[in-house]
């Protein structure tokens, strides 16, 4: 690794890890999505690593808060590696099986008492590929919105035995939202096309990067959709989601853009 990569990913790696929240139509909050510079990049065992620690982090909070609320990550999967997508995917996250609907940690991982997370309640973008959800390969047409895959890790068994790493079930799409759509027609005729693709696949759609407030005013017209980004809310720090869930209890979901 040459001096500068090393230095840029020292830097990255240093970054905080922060939540932000992940809203429906009406300003709710659905999800809560980590955010961290690393997530972004290239899989290697450093930003694995981070992720990993990441995703015990924020399980860690919302578990002590008493809410389990649904959690959303970036993870660069390798999806053209040689071992099964599930099993490269538990290793990249230190996930040592995943068994009675929840993620357990690995053998030699210091404190096994507790499991990470509920498997249902954790969702993770990864690169499209037609070996996790058949066809997903069509989403590349629509290059401009950045598309992502939406998997779950979930329990599954095979000729009666339960499998280790589970089995990978895709869930949605994620898309990047380019500045100005809600003025730009073209962009808004590829966005019904990717939303009828998707609708036909029972991929629901999660909308992000959204940083102009009349972008989501029009978004927000389209059923089914999430939306994600700084127009809605900045990414938040561990402590201040930590408060405001340990205040709100189970009423955390109640929060809504503008009240």
């Amino acid at each position: 690794m040459n001096a500068i990569y090393s230095g840029e990913t020292a830097k990255l790696l240093s970054e905080p890890l922060r939540i932000q929240p992940v809203l429906d139509a009406t300003g709710a909050v659905r999800e809560m999505a980590l955010v961290g510079g690393w997530m972004n990049r290239a899989p290697t065992g450093l930003t694995n690593h981070a992720s990993a620690d990441a995703l015990r982090m924020a399980g860690s909070m919302f578990r002590a808060a008493g809410c389990m609320a649904p959690l959303t990550m970036d993870h660069q999967l390798d999806v053209y590696s040689e071992v099964r997508l599930p099993e490269q995917l538990c290793h990249d996250l230190r996930i040592g099986a995943v068994e009675g609907d929840l993620l357990h940690e690995i053998s030699n991982e210091s404190d096994r008492t507790l499991p990470i997370y509920p498997c249902a309640k954790v969702i993770y973008n990864v690169p499209l590929s037609d070996r996790l959800v058949e066809g997903a390969s069509l989403f590349q047409l629509y290059r401009e919105f950045r598309p992502a895959l939406r998997v779950r890790l979930l329990p599954s068994s095979a000729s009666g035995e339960d499998m280790q790493f589970g089995a990978i079930r895709g869930v949605g799409i994620r898309v990047a939202v380019p500045d100005g759509i809600s003025r730009n027609r073209t962009l808004q005729e590829r966005f019904f096309c990717l939303l009828g693709h998707a609708s036909r696949k029972g991929l629901k759609v999660l909308a992000c990067d959204i940083t102009v407030i009349e972008d989501f005013n029009w978004l927000r017209a389209q059923p089914d959709v999430l939306f994600q980004g700084e127009a809605l809310s900045i990414a938040l720090s561990i402590e201040y989601v930590q408060d405001w869930i340990s205040g709100a209890g189970s009423d955390w979901r109640a929060f809504h853009l503008g009240a």
